[in-house]
């Protein structure tokens, strides 16, 4: 029986995912939260999105969301510092945890797991320690106030003791505690306006259905139109589920809060379903001919490959699956 919780989980995770994989998004973010005082040290042109098989195992067992990349500009260190005999080539890691709900124990030590795994893959690789940077994106129903563990000893105790006790630093993106009215005035996040408005509002399916505007009136089309195109398709996905609507009746409502041109400009989320309807029957229609050709003839693994249009792969597996009777 489906776990709701799971369910809701996944909804969020794949939105959060799809807008981390959008590099152009991924800046807006960086952009905005990044304190100003670091951000001459970075080197945005180079930001790329780091394959999971990039980190340790030990990472990738634990981590769901982000890692992103870009080098340090060592031309903006100071001079008595780029004068230093093999300086170390190193980058910073900018680490994405989504958090759909507020976690019991403190979050420190889940990033900081997390951290020194990044750099145990480096120490593995013979790679420079990676300057890592944790980035909490949080839209939970119950307020989460960012209180370190470290806070609740400095106020009492001497620097002596302190230096003893880890102080992580990380990133806090409190979407939940961040109102509309400020949400509408991040002019610098665009079209993201749209996503923190919806994460907002994960946990109220009534909102996706009577207050669908307050997302859509931040549609334009300010991004690339690759980047326009793949995010509100994520969008609407992700309002649909979570309005618990069918396709069709959430497309009205959609298409009642959008500008005519604007229209013409998105997919909307019935086309989607249609869209990945026809990537299923085509889907279908390729196994079932491999089969048969599998079944019927004594032609060779690749040219059936190349009959049907497909790799070997794809009749090696559909060949494993006859093997065992599926």
């Amino acid at each position: 029986m489906p776990n709701p919780k799971k369910e809701r989980n996944r909804d969020h995770d794949i939105f959060i995912k799809g807008i981390l994989s959008l590099d152009e998004l991924v800046l807006l973010l960086l952009n905005r939260y990044i304190p100003d005082d670091l951000k001459p040290y970075i080197d945005f042109t180079s930001l790329k999105l780091l394959p999971d098989a990039y980190i340790d195992n030990r990472l990738v067992a634990q981590y769901s969301d982000s890692v992103h990349e870009c080098r340090l500009r060592t031309e903006r260190l100071p001079p008595h510092f780029q004068q230093l005999p093999n300086l170390p080539n190193f980058r910073f890691c900018f680490l994405w945890e989504h958090k759909s709900s507020k976690p019991y124990n403190p979050i420190e030590g889940q990033v900081e797991r997390y951290r020194y795994a990044i750099v145990s893959a480096d120490r593995k690789n013979k790679r420079a320690p990676s300057i890592v940077i944790p980035i909490i994106l949080y839209h939970g129903e119950t307020k989460w106030h960012k209180k370190m563990v470290f806070e609740e000893f400095e106020t009492f105790l001497p620097t002596e003791i302190l230096r003893y006790l880890p102080a992580p630093r990380y990133i806090f993106i409190d979407i939940k505690n961040t109102t509309a009215e400020e949400i509408e005035k991040m002019v610098d996040l665009k079209v993201l306006r749209a996503a923190f408005i919806a994460l907002k509002n994960a946990h109220n399916e009534e909102f996706f259905k009577t207050h669908l505007e307050e997302i859509l009136k931040f549609v334009d089309n300010s991004p690339s139109e690759i980047v326009f195109q793949e995010f509100f398709k994520m969008l609407l996905e992700y309002a649909q589920r979570r309005s618990k609507l069918e396709p069709e009746p959430f497309n009205e409502i959609v298409n009642q809060n959008l500008e005519p041109d604007m229209a013409t400009n998105i997919k909307t989320i019935f086309e989607v379903a249609e869209e990945k309807g026809m990537e299923r029957g085509i889907e279908k229609g390729k196994i079932e001919f491999t089969k048969n050709l599998l079944l019927n003839s004594d032609f060779s693994i690749e040219k059936i490959a190349l009959l049907v249009g497909v790799d070997v792969a794809f009749v090696k597996k559909v060949k494993a699956q006859l093997d065992l009777g599926e």
